[in-house]
């Protein structure tokens, strides 16, 4: 092999290698920040500006509410890249989740996609269809903000709002998401109906969302690591299954000797997250193991991903 195709094929491989680390990244961590008159804040600032956005991004609604005040933006800073007319703050998922657990905060791990589709329907029945075009690109535009990815090879996402009378619209959802389906009657206030419709289109995204909210298991269930050789990782498996099946597989995935021990962290008939103890610190069996039984394992920041 001559010295110039060896050179070639290193950068080819250093490309791959960088497509596929950029691709891995969770883009909710990497805040935009821009300069007012073109003025730099100092890097502090910066950093205390952008900490928020990414609270908003990954934290519960309902935890939003009660996040401690003594977090420092700085310590969980991992980057700062300069652009124009402002900078992109980049914080570490490493150190921002392990805060998150120390303070007991739910939080989202998993960045949430959905295959988001919007059914608005008139009183008479028929489709509106320049409306749903409207909200559906309203959504995308808000996604990055609410901390969500929409795509179309995803989860399924049906929000539907129809008109029932001059007032009330009845709101519905439905799809393969971790969000249980329901149906509920609401009542228009006076003014534009758009723009409240759009308000319940985000509240409902931020509920789809916070379905996928991870909670550190109680004191008394958390895994103990023995050793240094041990490796704990997150397993989050994306399939519908009946209760049977879910314990058959469990049982199953317990009873291997490489595992150290196995604990549910979100369970439901379409998806189930456990964090799982390895007695030796190597997972590279795992994908083999999944695809034994017809599943495609693929690994991500947090551990596997099993579909």
């Amino acid at each position: 092999m001559s010295t110039s195709f060896k050179f070639l094929f290193l950068c080819l491989y250093l490309l791959l290698n960088l497509g596929f680390a950029q691709a891995q990244e969770d883009p909710r961590f990497n805040i935009s920040i821009n300069f007012e008159d073109g003025k730099a804040a100092s890097l502090r600032e910066q950093v205390k500006q952008a900490l928020p956005i990414l609270w908003n991004r990954i934290i519960t609604q309902q935890a939003r509410q009660a996040m401690p005040r003594n977090i420092k933006a700085m310590a969980l800073l991992r980057r700062v890249r300069p652009e124009q007319g402002g900078s992109i703050i980049q914080f570490s998922p490493e150190r921002v989740w392990a805060r998150l657990e120390q303070e007991h905060i739910p939080h989202i791990r998993t960045l949430p996609s959905f295959n988001l589709r919007i059914e608005l329907i008139n009183a008479f029945g028929s489709s509106m269809q320049g409306s749903e075009n409207e909200m559906l690109a309203y959504a995308h535009e808000q996604s990055d903000a609410l901390g969500v990815q929409l795509k179309a090879n995803a989860p399924l996402l049906v929000i539907r709002i129809q008109w029932l009378d001059d007032i009330q619209v009845q709101l519905s959802v439905r799809g393969q998401s971790r969000l249980s389906e329901f149906s509920e009657t609401r009542n228009l206030d006076m003014g534009e109906p758009f723009v409240q419709l759009k308000n319940w289109v985000i509240q409902t995204m931020l509920r789809a969302r916070d379905a996928y909210a991870w909670h550190k298991p109680a004191a008394t269930d958390t895994i103990n690591p023995d050793s240094n050789l041990t490796l704990n990782l997150h397993l989050l498996i994306e399939q519908e299954a009946s209760l049977a099946e879910q314990i058959a597989l469990e049982t199953a995935l317990k009873s291997d000797p490489r595992i150290q021990s196995m604990l549910p962290s979100y369970l439901n008939y379409r998806s189930r997250e456990y964090i799982i103890q390895l007695k030796q610190n190597d997972d590279s069996w795992i994908a083999d193991w999944f695809a034994q039984r017809g599943m495609l394992a693929t690994p991500n920041a947090q551990g596997w991903l099993i579909q």
